[in-house]
């Protein structure tokens, strides 16, 4: 029987709504023939940013690739 592992951390307010449209991407990810991922549509992703009313895409675009970054090592590597 596989266990419940609980995971907790700290968010900062000013982070909130980058993990918001990540999150609202979160079946949005492009695959590779080989089965990996690669990164997140970013069609999707403007779509996302327009439903959600975000006002600087720029920066969220930068703060969206460097969590997707991160999570591309735990998706292909985990």
């Amino acid at each position: 029987m596989d266990e419940l592992v609980e995971t907790h951390f700290d968010l900062w307010e000013m982070n909130y709504p980058v993990l918001q449209v990540f999150c609202a991407c979160s079946d949005d990810w492009k695959i590779t023939q080989q089965g990996k991922y690669r990164s997140i549509d970013k069609l999707a992703l403007g779509a996302v940013m327009e439903m959600m009313e975000v006002t600087n895409r720029k920066e969220m675009l930068t703060d969206i690739i460097a969590m997707q970054n991160a999570a591309l090592e735990i998706l292909n590597n985990g």
